[in-house]
């Protein structure tokens, strides 16, 4: 008899422990859902006062490692023939001084098969300010050329590469009393 009680007793406590995960396992589940809006509202308010890691790329020549990085890992992932057309780029016109060094801190800044345009929006702002027009220009070629370094640039790139030189090479938006 005193097997019985225990053998139930132990049946009880597994099942009201059961019972109590399940339950501790559903109210939280429902707090995190009831949160969701200040988990939101939270990291957008990180992001507005830090801003995001391209948002914080102070340095031209970056900008433009990151970017060609980026527009050859929108199609695939990058080939030697695209890697050498970038240190190449980086080496001559950029004049960078170290560049693999360079494009190892790019590569910290492109994600693989992220869209092209999401990169290039937030570093826009950067090369408006610093670039000349000639400069600008000479960067949407360096792009086309990596684009197409080891075969034709895709459908996406291309689109990508115009959307840029459309917002990169027109002018500031002009206000209606400078007009």
């Amino acid at each position: 008899m005193p097997f019985l009680i225990a053998a139930a007793a132990l049946i009880a406590g597994i099942l009201f422990w059961i019972l109590r995960m399940h339950r501790i396992s559903r109210d939280l589940r429902d707090l995190d859902r009831d949160t969701k809006g200040l988990q939101r509202r939270a990291g957008s308010l990180m992001t507005s006062l830090i801003g995001t890691p391209l948002q914080r790329v102070s340095d031209v020549r970056l900008a433009a490692a990151i970017l060609m990085l980026q527009i050859v890992r929108t199609g695939s992932p990058v080939t030697a023939a695209e890697r050498s057309r970038i240190l190449d780029f980086l080496a001559h016109p950029l004049e960078a001084e170290d560049p693999s060094g360079l494009l190892d801190r790019a590569w910290g800044y492109t994600v693989e098969r992220r869209p092209f345009s999401l990169v290039a929006d937030e570093l826009l702002p950067l090369l408006r300010d610093r670039l000349t027009e000639d400069e600008r220009a000479q960067l949407i070629d360096m792009l086309t050329a990596v684009a197409g370094a080891h075969s034709a640039p895709g459908e996406l790139q291309r689109e990508a590469l115009v959307r840029l030189r459309k917002r990169l090479l027109a002018g500031p938006p002009k206000l209606a009393a400078m007009r």
